[in-house]
């Protein structure tokens, strides 16, 4: 490991992923969170166990998951929620998508990831796969810290498959109505900015249909 590594390493530490890491994100940076859980995990199963191991980089991870990922999801859809954070992801490397699973009373979302940073540098560390250190344990962390939230995945690239797909669900969730009104008034603010170039388009279209008869 260079010095330049090991000094990033030692800022940014050992594989959590913290506030100021969130501020300044960028792939570099997050594919050396990564490998920071990779040395970390290989050094605490030579210490004491595979199993032992898992749990103990668990033990402030759903803490971790309920403030992050609680900061998306509270008072909102899975689905509105796992959307929000698509330009951090991008910023990180990932390229997500979002589709809203949601029926029979059931908040649902599945998120499709077209690319997986981390595939190409768990082998460095003698790890088939990057599955079980990353997207296992973020899903471990979110059904520990969210009472009720079923987590899975459907689709590993690491195993051939095409995209990366996870599943999402718990029990519908009640959102107080100024929650809904604000949410409401905002989307069709946005909604509306992002028609104005179309109605721009078909103006200057329809201007010219008839400045040419």
């Amino acid at each position: 490991m260079t010095t330049e590594l090991k000094m990033e390493n030692d800022k940014i530490g050992a594989g959590d992923l913290r506030m100021e890491d969130i501020l300044n994100i960028n792939e570099s940076k997050a594919l050396n969170l990564f490998r920071n859980r990779f040395i970390r995990y290989k050094k605490l199963a030579a210490e004491i166990g595979d199993e032992a191991a898992f749990e103990k980089m668990m033990e402030k991870y759903p803490d971790q998951q309920k403030a992050l990922m609680g900061a998306f999801i509270d008072n909102a859809t899975l689905a509105e929620g796992f959307k929000k954070p698509i330009p951090l992801l991008r910023m990180m490397g990932f390229i997500t998508e979002i589709v809203d699973i949601s029926q029979n009373g059931i908040d649902a979302t599945i998120e499709i990831q077209r690319v997986c940073p981390a595939l190409s540098i768990a082998k460095e560390y003698g790890f088939e796969t990057p599955c079980y250190l990353l997207c296992e344990m973020e899903q471990e962390a979110a059904r520990r810290a969210f009472p009720g939230m079923k987590a899975e995945i459907l689709s590993k690239q690491a195993e051939g498959d095409c995209v990366c797909v996870f599943k999402y669900e718990r029990p519908a969730q009640t959102i107080t109505k100024s929650t809904q009104n604000t949410q409401s008034a905002f989307s069709k603010v946005k909604n509306l900015f992002q028609v104005v170039p179309i109605l721009l388009k078909i103006g200057l279209k329809m201007l010219k249909i008839r400045v040419s008869k």
